[in-house]
């Protein structure tokens, strides 16, 4: 990995590449999208398994997980991913449950005989898209299904796609199960999302779909978001983390988690920035000491030399502002004030703070959620919480007297935007 220097490398072609990082043409492959979501609108569970033949290889004609497969689950895994799950699933609760809103039944009176107040209600029915397949992620169930229970919502679907023995990964039912959530089916890709978002005759039709999922997975959900038909979270792409880092930080932390978030797939974006070039040579020399140790090498590889980035700047602040600019998904604050510089990061999906907040601690087990903005997408977006499965719903009332008093207000409005039976509604209930 060459260091550059920030300043400097600002000006090449690679900096431009790496700003863009997870920014897909979907241009290339919102054609095909369109095509699926169409057809399993119009022809529903048909187009389903005929994609799913066509993608994934497989044949399945019963899409919903049975009882009988989350039971046979259980005899599938270990106690001591058992004792996991129960610890994660109490902290991301109990961190989840301090999101819930306080109802806004604070009665405003804006006139006398006006009130206006809003309750926060849950969205009733929910699709999450759980990644599968080649991959295991029963985190991800937590982290999606978790704020939704929260929040309320009655119907929680899941869609995840099937193994190459056509089945799901019995730590994805385990885990689903736990959290008192059957309703699971074995379709992946734009398929699921199709499903989710029209309905077909096996799976439910959706208000909302959450959670991760490849570029196709992504440009359908935002095809959904288009049609009206569904709400989405935000479009998330591959894993980044951007490390600030100074001489006090351990440079065998710092290179641990680099390799961490590389290790998700060669898309991802491991970005070191510093003040000491001789921390940086550190670094380097430890992800190159330990590399071989894991499976996941070539992925760590690709991502290094694809988007990841060795950096020095000449101060702290140089490195916040390039930070604030780059809206990382995971920003990692490894110097000697980490909790001040933490307070000056604007733009981030969820910040670590101090040496001993390893980026493996908030994919898992600190109760925060590691369903994430990407792609420089924190910059508008935050990560998935009860929020996300709430909307505010207003209520209103006007006495007779109430309604007087700002009758001429109304009358004047309908008159300069040319609607009289506007102004007709109100002049009615005083004739």
């Amino acid at each position: 990995m060459q260091i550059v220097n920030l300043k400097q490398f600002k000006k090449t072609d690679r900096y431009k590449k790496i700003m863009n990082r997870g920014k897909e043409n979907y241009e290339d492959i919102f054609g095909l999208v369109q095509d699926i979501m169409k057809d399993v609108r119009k022809n529903g569970d048909k187009a389903v398994k005929k994609y799913t033949e066509r993608f994934d290889k497989l044949n399945i004609q019963d899409t919903k997980v049975k009882k009988e497969e989350i039971q046979k689950a259980y005899t599938k895994v270990s106690k001591e991913f058992l004792r996991a799950l129960e610890q994660t699933i109490k902290n991301i609760t109990k961190v989840h449950q301090n999101q819930i809103p306080i109802n806004a039944q604070n009665i405003i009176k804006p006139e006398p005989g006006i009130r206006v107040w809003k309750k926060w209600q849950p969205i009733e029915k929910v699709g999450l898209y759980v990644p599968g397949g080649r991959a295991l992620y029963p985190s991800s169930v937590l982290m999606n299904a978790i704020p939704a229970i929260v929040a309320g919502c009655k119907q929680i679907i899941i869609t995840t796609p099937p193994q190459k023995n056509g089945l799901i990964a019995p730590e994805l039912l385990v885990a689903a199960n736990k959290l008192g959530i059957t309703e699971i089916y074995k379709i992946g890709g734009i398929q699921a999302i199709a499903a989710l978002t029209y309905g077909t005759e096996i799976v439910p039709k959706v208000y909302k779909v959450v959670g991760p999922g490849n570029a196709y997975v992504t440009a359908a959900k935002l095809a959904g978001l288009m049609s009206g038909e569904i709400a989405i979270d935000s479009p998330a792409g591959p894993s980044e983390v951007f490390v600030i880092a100074d001489e006090a930080a351990n440079p065998k932390f710092v290179a641990a988690d680099l390799m961490a978030d590389a290790e998700h797939g060669p898309d991802s974006a491991p970005i070191l920035i510093t003040t000491s070039k001789k921390l940086a040579e550190k670094i380097w020399y430890e992800i190159k000491k330990n590399i071989n140790k894991f499976d996941t090498q070539k992925n760590i590889q690709k991502s290094m030399k694809r988007y990841g980035l060795f950096a020095l700047v000449t101060n702290i602040e140089e490195a916040i502002e390039f930070a604030n600019d780059y809206a990382p998904e995971h920003i990692q604050i490894m110097t000697k004030n980490a909790q001040s510089i933490a307070k000056k990061i604007t733009n981030a999906g969820s910040i670590f703070i101090g040496d001993y907040t390893c980026k493996s601690a908030g994919d898992y087990a600190t109760g925060a959620n590691h369903v994430l903005p990407t792609g420089g997408s924190a910059k508008m977006f935050s990560g998935l919480s009860v929020l996300d499965f709430v909307r505010l719903v207003e209520y209103q009332k006007c006495s007779k007297e109430g309604l007087e008093k700002i009758s001429k207000s109304i009358q004047t409005f309908a008159e300069i935007e040319g609607l009289p039976a506007h102004k007709y509604s109100c002049n009615v209930r005083f004739e």
